[in-house]
């Protein structure tokens, strides 16, 4: 397992930096962080936004299957429970914390302070409700474009941590350590780039702070481990 940790660290410090630097410079979002690049991150964004992530889970898991060596009905099978339970697991724990912690969005403080209301009274509203209070109060606006205000519309929940960063990270650390990197080098560095990008876009779209970000590429980072841990067990990958 030592082995497997020094494998990934310097993937893990380049998952942190992203958040790491924005704290440094002490950034925080505003409509005016929105430029020509925006709109292409949101598309990348969409990539781990249900339902799309379903589509690169099984793309991510065929890719995966291709690579694996000596395949077997056997190894196949646990393969997937593997892959499955490591991003579920993510999500189950990604959806208690929201629940534990009920941060606000970036974006939704700032609307609270356009629009002369506090964050507590958007959450006191049901989803659907303040999914219209969004469309209402941004209906033709100048200042943020449609596709964003659309996109806020669907993700009405609380910030702390960010399941888009846990669901991309956690297949990044997972080609990292099921796939060996000399060989698919650049099935796992694209991974890892495509991680990186959620990570910014997740920022730059006013989702998410720099804690979320931090504290969901930990919990990958260790889901990974586990799952390496028990891929080396159960035979799926060589010791």
């Amino acid at each position: 397992m030592g082995l497997v940790i020094k494998k990934t660290i310097a993937i893990l410090a380049i998952f942190l930096t992203v958040p790491l630097v924005i704290i440094a410079i002490n950034w925080h979002w505003q409509p005016t962080s929105l430029n020509n690049t925006s709109k292409y991150l949101f598309l990348i964004t969409e990539t781990a936004s249900f339902p799309w992530a379903i589509i690169t889970s099984a793309i991510l898991f065929l890719v995966f299957l291709l690579l694996l060596p000596n395949k077997t009905k056997t190894k196949i099978v646990l393969l997937w429970l593997l892959l499955v339970s490591a991003i579920l697991s993510g999500q189950v724990i990604k959806s208690f914390l929201k629940s534990q912690t009920a941060e606000s969005r970036p974006y939704v403080l700032w609307m609270a302070k356009e629009f002369n209301m506090t964050d507590q009274q958007f959450y006191s509203q049901t989803k659907s409700e303040r999914k219209e209070l969004i469309q209402q109060l941004l209906n033709n606006s100048i200042t943020i474009p449609s596709w964003l205000s659309n996109h806020w519309q669907h993700e009405t929940g609380y910030s702390f941590p960010s399941g888009h960063t846990l669901f991309s990270v956690t297949w990044a650390f997972l080609a990292l350590t099921l796939l060996k990197f000399k060989r698919h080098y650049v099935i796992i560095s694209s991974t890892i780039i495509w991680s990186v990008l959620i990570e910014i876009s997740r920022l730059l779209l006013g989702m998410h702070r720099p804690i979320d970000l931090i504290t969901s590429i930990l919990i990958a980072w260790i889901i990974s481990l586990i799952c390496c841990f028990y891929a080396k067990k159960w035979h799926i990958v060589d010791k």
